[in-house]
């Protein structure tokens, strides 16, 4: 660590006097400090000593910086905390010592938890408990602390067990250790440990604190029953709060990657595409930021959109054009682009350019794009190219997608044809032909040579020349005589040309890139069902990346794997044998609501995909349990037949019942490709995709192909 961090974690570890804006609260004074008692917490004190709170270190999801003066730090849930500083150097300063602190924090945190991941959870909640900073717990502490934990004990309950257990009115940390080890022990792995386990020491009232695993022990319970035979353990006994880690660990998630062929040209994949990237929240009066494009980038999206129009001080701006939506700079979104588009993968970047700025500004973009990107941007070669470049061939390239030119296209074919290439807007305009009346076809056909004439005023030499996808329109009737096109169909029209080019698509699909995209009257940024243009083989469907709704969620499980998936005509047909057992730590998302209320939890599994695959999946969910977020029982079987599980992913909800409405506490998709058998966690996830710490369904699973 450099002089400075060490500055900067002097100043947290002693406490610094800043001005702080916490989520929906006023700007405030607040000193800042490294919890004493808990290295992986901030705490946050009021001066006057009236308000004290925490943030955890191994939550934050982003620290952005606002200028020179202010940080936003966001955390899993989408809360955030503005920090105020007095100077730049300030500012760098308690940055470089958080981000140490964070990297310190998640650090300590796996360790934790691969010891102990209740132990881990509850340090910080006692922390939080712990009004009088004493490592102790009194009577109330204890029951905030159960609370937080979303254990219902009734009270009378709670008081016998703090009498039996405290010391002058106390709990210290020892007898709260073994009172949350008692409590939380999970019963259901009980018989599985027991039945692998071959050594036993020492007498106890426990036969389970008796009971060894050996490591031969443990290699036996993977070969057997999660189908592992390389498994290797780490020591040489293992006891059952051991094998109960192991079994609740990242490790033994039930998502298994798999690895992805890089050999077949682009065409052939479907590929990760957001619309309107830019964008925060709606398309009216939200926020546009170049953190939305590196929120996409993470989340592992290829294909990103960039509304570009003209600014007043010549430097080209993105933007949502005729709305209130803030401006962003043109060049700052390409330096974003630089630095995360390959934050997740090596998979090839797509810039997809709405362009309406003039033809000055447009050659601004040009060079913007060339002296920023440099070799990472991909530059046609061979216009005669018969089939687009290869993944592996594209690694760690962008590729920028821009309006089509006749004439230059025909200069780089050496050829005539001049009946090929139009615009995107004028794409829309010419699927529409089909359905008008002559009338319409003939007023319809004023505005396209209007628009045709506006375009050929606006097309930027430079630009073409560093373009690699060229937006043409959709035509099915003969073959392109160029490779590096795409055409952009909105999401009313795909289903209809699919229909009526009767198998045409599928094979046009196959050589040359279809973009469909969010009708424009979705000003709230849903979404649309993407599954019949995947099934179909259009390439990218682009989704709202700022609406995280179901449709969303199935885009994380289809491209849970990789960015780019090798689209296959080959069937895959399984019968999935699913058991949900239990799960763990289900809360509410709102941490005020868990000291009010106690969640009622059930599980439901569904199948999004192919329409052979849906129909039964409506019916699968465990009965609800009452009054037990923190560890509820199911034991609900069913059984999941596909026909296409290559068309399909499988989606997990938790959600707390209630006459009002139900109320999601996690979810988690994958397709069924990639998962695992024997006994597997499936990680939820909170409303916006991030991973909830500790929260878990312990499901069982066998397939038989």
């Amino acid at each position: 660590m450099n002089k400075i961090n060490h500055q900067g974690v002097n100043l947290l570890v002693y406490g610094v006097l800043l001005n702080v804006k916490l989520h929906k609260m006023k700007r405030t004074q607040i000193i800042l400090l490294l919890s004493p008692n808990e290295v992986r917490m901030i705490q946050m004190l009021d001066p006057l000593g009236t308000f004290s709170t925490y943030f955890d270190l191994t939550q934050i999801s982003d620290i952005q910086q606002n200028e020179q003066s202010k940080l936003k730090i966001i955390n899993i849930q989408g809360e955030y905390i503005k920090l105020y500083f007095e100077s730049p150097f300030q500012l760098i300063t308690i940055k470089e010592g958080l981000e140490y602190l964070i990297k310190e924090g998640n650090r300590i945190q796996k360790q934790l938890d691969s010891y102990n991941q209740i132990w881990s959870s509850a340090l910080k909640l006692i922390t939080k408990a712990d009004i009088d900073m004493d490592n102790k717990l009194n009577f109330k502490e204890f029951q905030f602390l159960i609370g937080e934990l979303q254990i219902e004990i009734p009270e009378r309950k709670l008081i016998q067990i703090f009498e039996k257990n405290h010391k002058n009115n106390q709990l210290d940390q020892a007898t709260l250790y073994q009172l949350l080890m008692d409590i939380t022990r999970r019963h259901e792995l009980t018989e599985l440990y027991q039945k692998y386990s071959s050594k036993q020491e020492g007498m106890f009232e426990d036969p389970l604190q008796a009971m060894l695993m050996t490591d031969s022990d443990l290699k036996q319970f993977f070969k057997v029953e999660q189908g592992q035979n390389d498994y290797q353990p780490k020591r040489k006994l293992y006891n059952f709060y051991d094998f109960q880690n192991l079994v609740f660990s990242e490790e033994n998630s039930l998502f298994q990657p798999t690895d992805v062929d890089l050999s077949q040209p682009i065409t052939k994949y479907l590929i990760n595409s957001s619309h309107n990237t830019y964008l925060e929240t709606n398309q009216l009066t939200g926020e546009s930021s170049c953190y939305a494009y590196q929120d996409a980038f993470k989340m592992g999206f290829k294909c990103v959109e960039l509304d570009c129009w003209d600014s007043d001080d010549g430097e080209p701006k993105v933007t949502h054009g005729h709305t209130l939506v803030n401006d962003i700079k043109f060049k700052d979104v390409i330096s974003t682009v630089r630095d995360f588009a390959f934050y997740k993968d090596n998979n090839p970047a797509i810039l997809s350019l709405e362009m309406h700025c003039c033809l000055k500004q447009q050659k601004r973009i040009a060079e913007l794009l060339q002296s920023i990107l440099g070799e990472m941007l991909f530059v046609v070669k061979d216009f005669k190219q018969e089939k687009f470049s290869t993944l592996q061939q594209l690694q760690r390239k962008v590729l920028v997608k821009y309006k089509a030119d006749d004439s230059f296209l025909q200069e780089k074919l050496q050829t005539q044809s001049s009946s090929l290439f139009f615009t995107h807007s004028q794409d829309d305009m010419l699927i529409r032909f089909e359905e008008d009346d002559d009338q319409d076809h003939q007023v319809n056909i004023k505005q396209f040579s209007q628009t045709l004439d506006e375009h050929q005023k606006k097309i930027c030499r430079e630009l073409l020349e560093i373009t690699s996808l060229y937006a043409v329109s959709l035509k099915l009737d003969k073959k392109p005589e160029l490779v590096w096109i795409v055409s952009s169909v909105s999401e009313d029209k795909i289903q209809d040309v699919i229909k009526k080019s009767h198998g045409k698509f599928q094979e046009y699909v196959d050589n040359y890139f279809v973009r469909v995209y969010p009708l424009g009257l979705r000003f709230d940024s849903s979404n649309y069902d993407p599954f019949p243009s995947w099934t179909a083989g259009a390439q990218m469907v682009a989704l709202n990346i700022q609406t995280k709704d179901l449709f969303m969620l199935q885009n994380y499980g289809m491209f849970l794997n990789s960015s780019y998936i090798l689209k296959s005509n080959q069937d895959v047909r399984m019968n999935i044998y699913v058991r949900i057992i239990s799960a763990t730590n289900l809360v509410w998302e709102e941490a005020k609501r868990r000291q009010e209320e106690i969640v009622d939890p059930y599980i439901k599994i569904r199948v999004a995909g192919n329409k052979d695959d849906v129909n039964k999946s409506d019916k699968w969910r465990t009965e609800v349990v009452q009054d037990n977020g923190y560890h509820p029982i199911f034991n609900y079987q069913c059984v999941i037949q596909l026909k296409h599980a290559q068309q399909d992913v499988i989606y997990v909800q938790a959600y707390s019942y209630s006459m009002l409405g139900d109320s999601l506490l996690g979810q988690y998709c994958l397709s069924p490709l990639n998962l695992r058998t024997g006994y597997r966690i499936v990680p939820l996830l909170n409303s916006q995709f991030k991973t909830l710490a500790n929260s878990y369904v312990l499901v069982h699973i066998k397939i038989e192909y």
